[in-house]
């Protein structure tokens, strides 16, 4: 009977075994099938919740492989970690992740590159923006935490592009210096430094704008605290207000005549007569407010305590290019500082072609700057080497294709003289094509004959000005 029992049971036993195979194939949590898929579905939260929203993982067996485009080589170290961990201890005993493979590409560098710190009415400090590296970001919370001894909110981003030199030297300099202001903002766009807010205290205001001001190069600082405004003008969505003191209705209608004569948009007067900004403040504020008028949004300032007008918002590279001069040549005794942004939206030029993007070839960028180069003569100044105004919807464009083509694309500026290949090299790089990519070259003049050949015919001697590019990294 006993062995009548065991035949039957070693009957039974053969007959499970292909059930026991297929459950363990196809069923089991550890089977191939089922384990590759929970380790990815896993894997993927773990990445999820991390906020590497840049990675995606897939499973091979138990090995993960990641990919997508790493903003950092430190972002794809803690993608890795964060997929290693997702599963438990890992190994083949205990069904984890035994491997994390790397296949990431790197993300194209972003441009401009922006960090910004703002520290609000009620002491907290809030980090928004791009910083190159986990290391960094960590080390800019702590520093914000006891420099500025509040509470600090983190909204900061991993990306490539940052400057070269102390980026976090620098970040860190900006933010000892917005400590001492009750409330400001501090950005850093490429190697601008711009520190916004007030400070009434005239030997507070004296030592932070002195600190920024001195910062070392190739970074710059544009300090713009204010300490007594006594008259603005505030421009949004097309509609400009006037509001401060004035001396008497002469100053109030020479301000409104000029605004008459350049904005096209609403015009409204809050100003009130009473004490004068400051003896001869008026030729400072006419000279400011032409350009000013085209500017998409911002504020144009004048503070008596530091003797300065200052301008802030949003324009494009020739407005703020056109402005400086204006405030040089026409603003008297007065300083000016233009912490105003560049505006990356620019008009399409008729017969032109949308600007490069980031990954287009240098042979497109080529064609690009071809073209906007022959919608027309880029001319300087009878005699000097200032842009001529006529030029300025020109060299917008021709900026915008710049800052598209790819980072590693470099540009010879050549033009009549010296002189104006570098100003013209440097109004790019104030627009916001790094001035390490460009080189300004002079064609040099003519040869005695051939002027004399073109003196004699009346011709126009100057050569046109051309931009080329000479260097493509991995070529």
């Amino acid at each position: 009977m006993l062995r009548l029992l065991d035949y039957l049971m070693g009957g039974l036993a053969l007959l499970a075994l292909p059930l026991l195979a297929w459950w363990g194939i196809y069923q089991s949590p550890q089977s191939a099938v089922n384990l590759q898929a929970r380790l990815e579905a896993q894997a993927k939260a773990a990445l999820a919740e991390g906020g590497a929203d840049w990675a995606s993982v897939r499973m091979e067996g138990q090995r993960a492989v990641l990919t997508g485009a790493a903003p950092s080589n430190d972002a794809v170290t803690e993608a890795a970690r964060l997929v290693r961990r997702s599963n438990g201890p890992g190994g083949v005993i205990f069904g984890g992740v035994t491997l994390v493979e790397s296949r990431a590409d790197a993300a194209p560098p972003v441009s401009p590159y922006v960090w910004r710190a703002t520290k609000t009415g009620e002491g907290r400090i809030v980090l928004s923006g791009l910083v190159p590296s986990k290391s960094i970001q960590a080390s800019l919370v702590e520093d914000a935490r006891l420099i500025g001894r509040a509470a600090v909110e983190n909204e900061m981003k991993l990306a490539t592009g940052a400057p070269e030199g102390n980026f976090q030297g620098v970040a860190r300099f900006a933010l000892t210096q917005l400590s001492k202001l009750e409330q400001g903002e501090v950005t850093i766009t490429d190697y601008r430094v711009v520190l916004r807010g007030e400070a009434a205290d005239p030997k507070l205001r004296a030592e932070v704008v002195q600190a920024v001001s001195g910062i070392a190069a190739p970074f710059r600082g544009e300090p713009l605290l204010a300490g007594d405004v006594r008259w603005r003008a505030a421009l949004s969505e097309n509609v400009l207000t006037l509001s401060g003191n004035v001396s008497g209705e002469g100053e109030r209608r020479q301000l409104l005549s000029a605004l008459e004569q350049d904005f096209e948009g609403e015009i409204i007067d809050e100003m009130i007569l009473g004490e004068s900004p400051a003896e001869g403040w008026l030729a400072g504020a006419l000279a400011g407010l032409p350009e000013f008028t085209k500017f998409r949004s911002g504020d144009m300032a004048f503070d008596a305590a530091g003797g300065v007008f200052m301008f802030d918002g949003e324009a494009s590279a020739s407005t703020l290019y056109y402005l400086k001069h204006d405030m040089a040549r026409g603003a008297g005794r007065w300083k000016s500082v233009i912490g105003a942004q560049v505006s990356q939206n620019v008009p399409e030029m008729s017969g032109s072609v949308s600007p490069a993007s980031a990954d287009i070839p240098s042979v497109s960028c080529v064609a690009e700057l071809q073209a906007a180069l022959a919608s027309g003569q880029i001319r300087f100044t009878k005699g000097g080497a200032a842009i001529a105004r006529e030029s300025g919807p020109q060299l917008d464009r021709i900026a915008a294709i710049a800052r598209g083509c790819d980072t590693s694309v470099r540009f010879e500026v050549v033009a009549q003289s010296s002189v104006q290949a570098s100003e013209l090299a440097d109004f790019l790089a104030s627009a916001g094509v790094s001035r390490a990519r460009l080189a300004a070259i002079s064609y040099g003049p003519l040869s005695g004959e051939t002027a004399n050949q073109a003196f004699a015919a009346g011709a126009d001697t100057s050569r046109p000005v051309e931009i080329r590019i000479v260097e493509r990294s991995g070529e």
